[in-house]
């Protein structure tokens, strides 16, 4: 089969009879007994094909091919290509049909059509294989034509009437419905921006020709086009890739260009384009500012965290939900609970930073803490019910479904189908948009923690808690040689608060004991208001596990606060007199 894009295609049938008649089409007359042979010579040169396919039954090729034929080689000076087929009237004989005539049509081709002649069937199955070659084998339609026999006056010219309009219309109707299936509206951007095109190649031609007012005005009109064809590419990005603030902004100015497009004349528009309109704009609001901001610079930054910008997202979740697309739901889920936190927190800094990473991130590590503690069966009797299940959820969104689908399932389980657990994240997740669910507390309340070694030496301990008066817990890492001096040191040190000990079996090489001690240590980290580490004393393990500490307490945005302890006694003074304060060097402002 030929692959030429730039062969033109006229795709006729014939009928039985063939009676010589005039027709008229775009101001020309033209006499002939087939309305094709009309059509070639009322047609512009630059319209006119270089292949003419004819569609024949039995009984057309015996009654009109020849005179057709003749026609068509002293028109075009080629001759015809001729497809006999059967009568159609069956439905396997229309899928021959349809076969038969589409295997003559090259891909890529332009085609022309005429569906004058013929059983009255055959503008169906005509109309049916445009549609197949235009999908599918990329061919472009020139114009569709059918000769108005019946009708006009006795002895009026026949018109030639162009049916490409309904030709294109299923486009427009699939675009739509694309829109309202899967959002997207890239599809009608495509369908508009020819219309764009042809209106700026007419203004070229006006100012060209000197017509400057008319120029003007087309001008405006594919101004207007362009900025709805823009507007339409816009939405599609911010909607496809789940941009909330993007998408807020593109549906807006796509509403605002929807409602200038109906001062551009409908020329060029589809059939009932005021109407899928309407069904843009109205589906654009969910998802709309109310406002429109600036077009360039740090726009974003006006954009308010409050309850009606949560709303407005929430929307776009719903219908991603909806709409099974189920990737796009869960990664903007996630986001929408850390500026919901970030809301719900009534701190006024961070809901004015509310994009800010260092702000997200902070809140995001609190969130996922609570996650952590849910999955850690060490912990669920340790965190409140409410806490227990907003981190099952968040571990279920997070780890269990963002993760794997933004990673494209790319490990070895299979994710061949939504999980069962959707529903459960459905149903919390609309606890939230309803209002059922608050927040739970997200660290802090339970004041000053200290962290600190103890090795053999009990005025380390000693010092590092007359340093931090008044601490509310004290986390000290030790060894079963040292855990017994513990409570000496808070005695002397006049220490009244909670005392956990994270105590080590093998405290000088036992470094698998790091991830147990993290663990232990973890919801006494979340839970201070300020944490305060001594770096010194104790074996070189618990001096690592202090610094994992650290890191782990900054990782769920709690301050922290490093410092030394400096003993210039000598070892003789510091075991006979141990309760003797040390010099104290802070690490950190």
């Amino acid at each position: 089969m030929a692959t030429s894009n730039k062969e033109h295609v006229l795709l006729t049938s014939l009928g039985m009879r063939a009676i010589e008649t005039e027709y008229e089409w775009n101001g020309k007359k033209a006499t002939a007994g087939l309305t094709p042979l009309a059509l070639v010579q009322l047609l512009d040169k630059t319209q006119l094909p270089n292949h003419v396919v004819t569609v024949v039954t039995v009984g057309a090729k015996r009654e009109t091919w020849q005179p057709f034929r003749a026609g068509i080689c002293q028109t075009l000076k080629f001759s015809p290509e001729i497809v006999e087929i059967p009568d159609g009237n069956s439905s396997d004989e229309i899928r021959q049909i349809l076969e038969s005539v589409a295997k003559r049509i090259p891909e890529g081709a332009d085609l022309t059509l005429d569906v004058t002649q013929g059983f009255r069937h055959f503008p169906f199955i005509f109309y049916a294989l445009v549609l197949y070659l235009k999908s599918l084998r990329s061919v472009k339609i020139r114009g569709a034509y059918y000769g108005m026999i019946e009708g006009p006056p006795q002895g009026a010219p026949k018109p030639i009437i162009d049916l490409q309009l309904l030709l294109e219309l299923p486009e427009w109707f699939h675009a739509v419905q694309m829109f309202r299936d899967q959002g997207t509206t890239m599809p009608m951007a495509q369908l508009l921006q020819p219309l764009a095109d042809e209106l700026n190649d007419e203004r070229k031609q006006l100012f060209k020709s000197g017509d400057t007012e008319a120029g003007k005005i087309l001008a405006a009109q594919a101004g207007q086009v362009g900025n709805s064809v823009d507007s339409l590419e816009s939405y599609a990005f911010g909607y496809e890739s789940a941009l909330p603030l993007e998408l807020g902004k593109a549906s807006k100015e796509l509403i605002d260009a929807i409602q200038k497009s109906t001062t551009v004349d409908s020329v060029g528009f589809p059939p009932l384009f005021a109407e899928l309109n309407e069904v843009i704009a109205i589906a654009a609001e969910e998802s709309a500012f109310e406002k429109r901001p600036k077009k360039t610079g740090d726009w974003k930054r006006t954009v308010v965290l409050e309850a009606d910008e949560l709303e407005r997202q929430a929307r776009m979740i719903d219908i991603y939900l909806d709409r099974d697309q189920l990737s796009l739901a869960v990664g903007l889920m996630r986001e929408w609970i850390v500026s919901w936190a970030i809301w719900k927190s009534r701190n006024s800094p961070d809901i004015q930073e509310w994009l800010n990473r260092e702000v997200r991130e902070r809140y995001t590590r609190r969130i996922g803490a609570i996650g952590a503690f849910a999955r850690t069966p060490a912990f669920r009797t340790t965190i409140t019910p409410e806490q227990r299940e907003f981190g099952r959820f968040w571990d279920q969104l997070g780890n269990a479904l963002r993760n794997v689908l933004h990673h494209h399932a790319m490990r070895v389980e299979a994710f061949e189908e939504p999980p069962d657990f959707l529903k459960d994240v459905r149903d919390f997740w609309n606890g939230l948009r309803q209002g059922r669910t608050e927040l739970p507390p997200l660290g802090g309340s339970r004041g000053k923690l200290l962290i600190s070694p103890q090795g053999t030496r009990p005025g380390v301990l000693f010092s590092a808690l007359k340093v931090t008066h008044p601490a509310n817990t004290c986390m000290v890492v030790c060894s079963s040689a040292s855990v017994s001096s513990i409570n000496d040191a808070a005695k002397y040190a006049d220490f009244a608060g909670h005392i956990e000990s994270i105590e080590l079996v093998d405290p000088h090489g036992g470094f698998d004991e790091i991830t147990k001690a993290v663990d232990q240590a973890r919801r006494h980290l979340l839970g201070a208001d300020e944490i305060v580490a001594n770096m010194t004393g104790g074996t070189t393990l618990m001096g690592i596990i202090v610094q994992q500490l650290v890191e782990e307490a900054q990782k769920l945005d709690r301050p922290v606060r490093r410092f030394v302890l400096i003993d210039r006694r000598s070892p003789e003074d510091q075991d006979r007199d141990p309760f003797v304060q040390s010099d104290c060097h802070w690490l950190d402002n």
